[in-house]
C-alpha cells in the first residue's frame, strides 16, 4: 500500500506547480482553504482544473465551487480524481461531469538516475526557453494536444533556472530536439513537458532529458521525483526506474 504522506505529497506538488502556471499572463489561479481551481493561459480544459488535498469537506460543495470559478470564465475544466479521494470522484460523477482519462498514473523516483549520454544543456535563457515550447509544440499532438498550444501560451520566463524551477534541452548536431523541466515544492521534484521532436524519437535523448530533471531535483533538495505519465512515456519512465504512486482519473465538464 502507497505511504499515506507521499501521496499526499505528491499530489500537493501537482497543485502548487498548477497554480504557478496561473501566474502566467492569461492564466489565473485561486486557492479556498486547502482546494485550488486553476486556469492555465489556454482553455484546453486537460489544463484547467479542480484539485484539493483533503477529503474531510464536502465533496459536493468542492464541486459546485470549481463550477462557479470555470463558469465566470466560460471554461471547461477538469476534476482530478484519485484514490485518496475517492469523494471527489463520486460526487464529480454524481454532478454530471465525464470521464476524460480513465488512468493518469503519478510516478515516482526515489533516488538519483545513472546519467544517460547525449548532449543535454541548462536552459539558461530566453532564446533557449521559446525553442523548448517549440519543441512541445511539436511534440504534444502525439498525445491529443492542439498544436501551437505551448508557444501561445505559456512564457518562457518560467523555464529559466530558479529555486523551484529548472529546464533542460537535448540537443543533436547542435539542434535542440528534446526537452524536460523539475518543478519543486513540498519536498517533491516534479519532471513536467517531457518531449522530442517526432523526427528525434527513438534516439534517447528524451530519457535522458528524464533523468536530467530527475537527478537536479535532488539537486536542488527534493528527496523524491514525481511525475504524471502519458501513455506514450509510462514505458520509457518505467525502464529509467520510476514506480506507479497512485493514478488519478480525470472527469472533465465544458461550458454550458
Amino acid at each position: 500500500m502507497a505511504d499515506p504522506d507521499l501521496v499526499r505529497r505528491v499530489h500537493r506538488n501537482l497543485m502548487e506547480v498548477s497554480s504557478w502556471f496561473g501566474e502566467d499572463e492569461g492564466g489565473d489561479a485561486l486557492w479556498h482553504e486547502d482546494e485550488l481551481f486553476f486556469a492555465a493561459p489556454t482553455p484546453l480544459p486537460f489544463l484547467n482544473g479542480a484539485m484539493r488535498d483533503h477529503a474531510d469537506t464536502d465533496a459536493d460543495a468542492f464541486i459546485g465551487r470549481a463550477r462557479e470559478y470555470f463558469a465566470a470564465r466560460d471554461r471547461g475544466f477538469v476534476v482530478f480524481g484519485h484514490p485518496g479521494d475517492p469523494a471527489v470522484e463520486r460526487a464529480a460523477v454524481a454532478a454530471g461531469l465525464l470521464e476524460v482519462m480513465a488512468r493518469y498514473p503519478a510516478m515516482v523516483c526515489v533516488a538519483p538516475l545513472p546519467e544517460l549520454g547525449g548532449d543535454i544543456r541548462l536552459v539558461e535563457d530566453q532564446g533557449a526557453a521559446a525553442a523548448y515550447w517549440r519543441i512541445c509544440d511539436e511534440a504534444y499532438p502525439s498525445v491529443g494536444l492542439p498544436p501551437g498550444l505551448f508557444t501561445e501560451s505559456f512564457a518562457p520566463a518560467g523555464l529559466l533556472p530558479g529555486e523551484r524551477s529548472a529546464a533542460c534541452l537535448g540537443y543533436r548536431d547542435g539542434e535542440p530536439v528534446a526537452c524536460a523541466s523539475v518543478y519543486v515544492a513540498v519536498g517533491v521534484g516534479m519532471v513536467g513537458w517531457v518531449g522530442a521532436l517526432p523526427a528525434a524519437r527513438g534516439l534517447g535523448l528524451a530519457a535522458a532529458c528524464t533523468v536530467w530533471a530527475t537527478n537536479r531535483a535532488f539537486a536542488m533538495g527534493a528527496d523524491v521525483a514525481s511525475l504524471q505519465a502519458s501513455e506514450m512515456g509510462e514505458p520509457i519512465y518505467r525502464r529509467l526506474g520510476y514506480e506507479e504512486l497512485f493514478s488519478y482519473r480525470l472527469l472533465g465538464s465544458v461550458p454550458d
